[in-house]
């Protein structure tokens, strides 16, 4: 009655948020998943989850399926690890990231990884950073954290979460008192951030882009630093808010928003097209939504290109 493909199926709209972005994950068209959800309620006798409902709204029927896809699933990709010949004792994934901020989280949630996976290795590379995807596709690099997309059909991107990037700032700056910030509060500020080139910089590519910035930019190569400076009121800077506790939790930093609706940034886990189905990225991709940042202001995203 209930196929391995079901569980799948429940598993990615739980993790992706729609039934569109489960199937591009799933490689199978949207109306083709549809079909199959439905004969798969139709042999229930009862429906899986609320149509139009935005995130996906699992009824009692659905949620017991997706606990147990949550204990089977893994059960039969190791099995299948097992049961398949090893050239190798262990598998390296070459990973780089463009993200400074990612740090704080993807180490972690990596520790997780070779945890649950012990035949992966991951083999950190950050002297290429700069030149990421263009090392992915000659082979230097198996997989990039990145939140820029290139225009390239052999690079498939693996959608992770989608993150708020806010203004930190002291809470006696003249700033804090506002709801939001509006792109001119910054442009003559002194803005501190991480030693990259300005066109990879979010604030100014996205927040800044209608205004030529004006004020100060004061490299920093350690988070640690750049809270601490934000504290001592020597500037603003434009992170995710995680990177910010405990600083937010005892009120030595206050967050504010971009804009009335927030700038909002994706994050994506990049691989050759040709890698994108190995059980090494699927795990990897699984076990890195499962443990992204804890913030009110970090959301899952949509299905992979």
């Amino acid at each position: 009655m209930i196929e391995i493909k079901h569980l799948k199926a429940i598993q990615a709209i739980a993790d992706l948020g729609t039934v569109q972005a489960a199937a591009g994950f799933l490689c199978v068209t949207q109306s083709a998943l549809s079909h199959q959800l439905a004969e798969l309620e139709r042999r229930l006798g009862q429906q899986v989850f609320i149509r139009k409902s935005q995130p996906v709204v699992f009824t009692p029927c659905g949620q017991l399926l997706l606990q147990s896809a949550a204990k089977i699933l893994p059960e039969i990709s190791a099995l299948n690890q097992l049961l398949r010949p090893a050239a190798t004792d262990f598998t390296v994934l070459k990973l780089c990231v463009e993200c400074h901020a990612c740090f704080h989280w993807l180490m972690p949630a990596v520790k997780v990884f070779t945890g649950q996976f012990p035949h992966y290795q991951i083999d950190w590379v950050a002297e290429i950073e700069h030149l990421a995807v263009e090392k992915l596709l000659q082979g230097e690099l198996d997989v990039v954290l990145t939140s820029d997309k290139r225009a390239d059909d052999r690079v498939s991107y693996q959608p992770l979460f989608t993150m708020q990037l806010r203004a930190l700032l002291s809470p006696q700056h003249p700033l804090a008192a506002k709801r939001w910030l509006e792109p001119a509060d910054l442009q003559q500020q002194t803005l501190l951030g991480y030693p990259i080139p300005e066109h990879r910089q979010d604030v100014l590519r996205y927040f800044l882009k209608t205004l030529p910035f004006k004020g100060v930019q004061r490299q920093v190569s350690q988070a640690s630093q750049i809270l601490q400076l934000v504290a001592a009121e020597q500037g603003v800077a434009v992170l995710p808010d995680w990177m910010a506790e405990p600083f937010l939790q005892h009120g030595l930093i206050a967050s504010l928003a971009l804009g009335r609706r927030g700038l909002w940034r994706p994050m994506f886990l990049g691989c050759r097209r040709q890698d994108a189905q190995t059980d090494a990225i699927q795990h990897l991709t699984h076990v890195l939504r499962n443990h992204r940042p804890q913030s009110t202001h970090v959301a899952c995203t949509g299905g992979p290109d």
